[in-house]
């Protein structure tokens, strides 16, 4: 979100120069993502005349028609009670993952997975530890477990230290158990830029904790669950939840 800052920052100073006049739909929404900086694609309109949705990476946020306000919330439908941003939050969610892929994660899945989870975790977060002595009990289960790096204290600290050498390790999966064990992995060094784009992925999130589960629904659950109940979670409509994180 704080990419999107600048831009309106910059609407903001230069007044009338910056708004948009409320027209064309599709009109509309070229005109305020060229004005946020956004691509065409990540303006839609909402179902809120003159109300139009933005995407900015696994966040979903609204914009008016004129570009002046920017409304960070949730858009309930009052007929039937239904959170329309929570499923727009979730295909967000997974969209972002794709872009990110198998590539930058340490995947531990079984041959025929029933569902994936991909879990923001920290090497020294003690319910993260949990998580992983659950893991071989969850791909029994026939859930894929993908794992991406969060280094909750930040870039540089001994937690990214961790992560960049589990990374680096010529056996990553070997690598990790040792260090969810509370093991010490041999510092080694390659290019863990996988382990910035996780951590990118959680700041956008807006997490402050781990473990961070994305469903294969797009649900977020905050934090841990033990494997029953994250695989009765898994079967479950999408709805927001918040457990166990450190």
């Amino acid at each position: 979100m704080k990419a999107l800052l600048t831009p309106l920052l910059a609407c903001t100073l230069l007044g009338a120069a910056c708004t948009l006049q409320a027209g064309n739909g599709a009109a509309v929404e070229a005109r305020l993502a060229k004005q946020l900086g956004l691509r065409a694609g990540d303006v839609t309109a909402s179902p809120v005349p003159g109300l139009y949705r933005i995407t900015i990476g696994p966040q979903v946020a609204y914009v008016s028609a004129d570009g002046r306000y920017l409304i960070r919330g949730d858009i309930i439908d009052m007929q039937d009670g239904a959170n329309l941003t929570l499923s727009q939050r979730a295909q967000a969610r997974l969209a972002y993952i794709r872009q990110l892929g198998p590539a930058d994660m340490i995947v531990f899945a079984p041959p025929h997975p029933k569902h994936t989870i991909t879990v923001l975790t920290d090497i020294d977060c003690e319910y993260c530890r949990m998580l992983e002595h659950d893991r071989p009990r969850l791909n029994a289960m026939g859930i894929a477990v993908r794992y991406l790096f969060f280094p909750r204290d930040g870039v540089g600290s001994v937690s990214w230290q961790k992560a960049v050498a589990v990374w680096c390790a010529k056996d990553r999966k070997v690598a990790f158990e040792a260090a969810m064990r509370g093991e010490p992995v041999k510092s080694a060094t390659c290019n863990a830029a996988p382990v910035a784009a996780g951590y990118r992925f959680g700041q956008l999130l807006g997490i402050d904790g781990t473990p961070a589960i994305i469903t294969d629904r797009g649900r977020l659950i905050d934090g841990y669950l033990p494997a029953p109940e994250l695989a009765y979670a898994l079967n479950l409509p999408s709805r927001p939840a918040r457990h166990h994180s450190k």
